[in-house]
């Protein structure tokens, strides 16, 4: 009777275990920044000079294919300060070349809430950059790329093998050349269009989590003195119908604290083109806060004229 029943829980679990490992797979093999990094982290053997970090506008701004320096951008989607923090504890003892560090402080970034130890990417930071941002010890299920999100996962896979709607297109040095869809495409890149258009944007003061995220970003300065690296804090350009929407003090609160930074310590400096509205059209945006790659060329550019000051 007990060997029947382990036989039936065999025919049940094995052909579930065998149809998730499948599944955790295709997850892995998906076309993503993640996997694109990891290729490149292989092939340049860590001699990189310049670490970019941030969250998708950092992403979308900077393409190293650009930049005259060995440059890696590790930065992501919702990816916020505590992540890059510790994303750099754990990158730089690995970088033996390691220069300069590239932090974005965007209009909202002091007032947004980090993303703690319970951060859905930490189980890619994990797997394609051997980064634990966990604040634990890892365990089994941390490994698993899938289950740390899988509506996510389960609809870009829908997007690349069924419905082959997701064209993406990853370069050697991890970024995205074909990230040119999105709003503005969308409509043509009329600006009578655009202009009336809604679009995501903190408006929301909070100065609990604004208290919060500067204590730890002094932390973050502070190792980088420590650790004899030069920053560049970077403001990305934003659509012109951005600007218009920022609350007041919020932006005054970023700029003190950006001024702050800039007095206190003489490694760190500032590249702003966040107002830049006489370099930066509409045809360089795929929406009001994120460049596409047009508007990413424009700016890696300007960007390597300062990694070479």
């Amino acid at each position: 009777m007990q060997r029947k029943f382990l036989t039936y829980c065999l025919l049940f679990f094995v052909p579930v275990v065998l149809g998730y490992l499948a599944i955790e797979k295709l997850t892995r093999e998906l076309p993503s920044s993640f996997k694109a990094n990891e290729g490149y982290i292989e092939k340049s053997s860590n001699t990189f000079t310049t670490l970019i970090l941030g969250s998708s506008q950092m992403q979308s701004a900077v393409n190293p294919e650009w930049l005259s320096t060995p440059t890696l951008n590790l930065a992501s989607g919702d990816q916020h300060h505590d992540t890059d923090f510790k994303i750099l504890k754990s990158m730089a003892p690995k970088l033996d070349e390691l220069k300069t560090v590239i932090i974005e402080v965007s209009y909202s970034h002091f007032e947004l809430p980090h993303n703690g130890p319970d951060f859905w990417k930490n189980s890619l930071y994990l797997k394609f950059y051997d980064v634990n941002a966990f604040e634990r010890q890892t365990y089994f299920k941390d490994h698993f790329v899938y289950l740390s999100n899988p509506p996510f996962f389960s609809k870009k896979m829908t997007e690349l093998y069924l419905d082959k709607t997701r064209e993406v297109d990853y370069n050697e040095f991890g970024f995205n050349t074909k990230n040119y869809y999105g709003e503005f495409m969308d409509l043509d890149y009329d600006e009578t269009k655009i202009a009336p258009r809604g679009f995501k944007i903190n408006k929301t003061p909070n100065l609990s989590i604004f208290e919060t995220n500067v204590a730890l970003f002094n932390k973050l300065m502070e190792y980088t003195k420590q650790n004899k690296l030069q920053v560049i804090l970077c403001e990305v350009p934003m659509y012109k119908t951005y600007h218009h929407k920022k609350h007041p003090s919020i932006l005054k609160r970023r700029d003190s604290v950006v001024s702050e930074v800039l007095r206190k310590y003489s490694h760190v400096e500032l590249f702003s083109l966040e107002t830049d509205t006489l370099h930066y059209g509409v045809r360089d945006y795929w929406n009001q806060s994120h460049l596409n790659p047009n508007g990413a060329k424009k700016f890696s550019t300007q960007l390597d004229v300062i990694l070479n000051d």
